[in-house]
């Protein structure tokens, strides 16, 4: 039995039970039509939560040290070894006003041996501040002092004192490792650390002796690289160009990564891949909304003698609008809902396959259902004035 819609409560709980019923009865034509949302949706959802989870995982690239950063290398361009001036970098924070700390650092490669075990390892010559500039934590013994300045006096990362370990004889602090033909006495083992955009070296396969004496192992006469911390918000760009202007000379030729530029590419290359798969989801989306206006086009050609009925009984142009409306967002929102649910759990296998901190945006999640809804209000209307339209005498002798 057909029974009167309400006049003033066109969109009241009656019509969207009765809304529902009627989807029901559809059956598969209407699951066909979910389906094109349920897959536009979840495909949107799933790439806004990748991107945001890749923009999280950047910003993990610089945990460490934060994004006002610079790393400066020096390079050889001619015979003579690059070399920068120790008394210029220790200079920059009271010269720059946009450098809070400035460390300089000598860097190479050479051959580690402990008994009868040989590695090739980073070396890293650093003041004694260097582990509380870069939050380097100790796991075994002591980070390197003042006191260890042209000392022989060794700090090993993890795995450079996991390679120089054998069954029987562990290397940790007491151990004496032989680096580049002198001998050292190991202090201290750094805890395992994740690598990141700006660390010169990889810490977990170091060694790290003091700057003062570092060209037993560096054939520097001072430092070849350096760290610099800027002021919040400064100028990266034109810091990196009067530091550079104050530590160049003729004989190298200095490299600077700054650390917001790499972040700023990184995010700008990920907002491009985001906004194209976006797109492709978005069509996805449109695709099932045109589905929705199928299947209600299709609804309203079927149901005629219903709705000619509705009308002789009561109903005005309203309330068949709004009942037509009903179905159509019904539909979508559903759609909408078990699309959400679907990108929530794609961007977990997402964040599975790539090694990520699983995370979601909570904005994408209520974006769902509201873009499904608002897909069901445009490609319904049309659907639902049709019906509304429809004389209610030729509607009642149609077949």
């Amino acid at each position: 039995m057909i029974a009167s819609l309400p006049r003033h409560n066109a969109l009241g709980s009656d019509t969207w039970s009765e809304a529902w019923s009627n989807l029901r009865s559809q059956g598969r034509r209407s699951a066909l039509a979910l389906l094109g949302i349920v897959i536009g949706t979840a495909s949107i959802i799933a790439m806004l939560n990748g991107g945001h989870m890749a923009q999280r995982e950047s910003l993990k690239l610089f945990a460490k040290l934060g994004v006002d950063m610079l790393q400066i290398q020096a390079a050889p361009s001619g015979d003579r070894a690059a070399a920068l001036s120790r008394a210029a970098i220790d200079a920059l924070p009271a010269t720059d006003p946009d450098v809070l700390e400035a460390v300089p650092l000598a860097t190479g490669r050479s051959s580690a041996r402990a008994n009868a075990h040989m590695a090739d390892v980073a070396t890293l010559g650093a003041p004694a501040g260097f582990a509380a500039f870069t939050g380097l934590r100790i796991a075994e013994g002591r980070h390197l002092r003042p006191i260890d300045d042209c000392a022989l006096s060794a700090v090993l990362g993890s795995a450079a004192a996991r390679a120089l370990s054998g069954p029987a004889a562990q290397v940790g602090p007491g151990s004496a490792i032989s680096v580049g033909g002198y001998g050292y006495t190991v202090v201290g083992v750094l805890a395992p650390v994740a690598p990141e955009t700006l660390d010169p070296v990889d810490y977990n396969m170091t060694v790290l002796t003091s700057l003062g004496c570092a060209r037993r192992l560096v054939p520097n006469e001072g430092p070849n690289a350096l760290l610099v911390r800027l002021r919040p918000g400064a100028n990266t760009q034109a810091a990196s160009e009067r530091i550079s202007a104050r530590l160049t000379h003729p004989d190298i030729k200095l490299t600077v990564l700054d650390a917001r530029s790499i972040l700023r590419t990184m995010q700008e290359q990920k907002a491009v891949h985001a906004r194209m798969l976006t797109g492709i989801g978005a069509v996805s989306l449109l695709v099932g909304g045109i589905g929705v206006m199928n299947v209600m086009l299709m609804s309203v050609m079927e149901r005629q003698r219903e709705i000619g009925l509705r009308a002789a009984i009561g109903a005005t142009p309203t309330d068949i609008r709004s009942l037509f409306m009903a179905e159509a967002v019904l539909l979508s929102g559903a759609g909408g809902v078990l699309g959400s649910a679907l990108g929530a759990a794609i961007s977990f296998g997402i964040a599975r396959s790539s090694g990520w901190d699983f995370s979601l945006a909570p904005w994408t999640l209520a974006l769902g259902p509201a873009a499904a809804g608002g897909m069901g209000l445009v490609f319904g209307l049309y659907p639902a004035i049709t019906a509304s339209r429809l004389n209610p005498i030729e509607a009642l002798r149609a077949d």
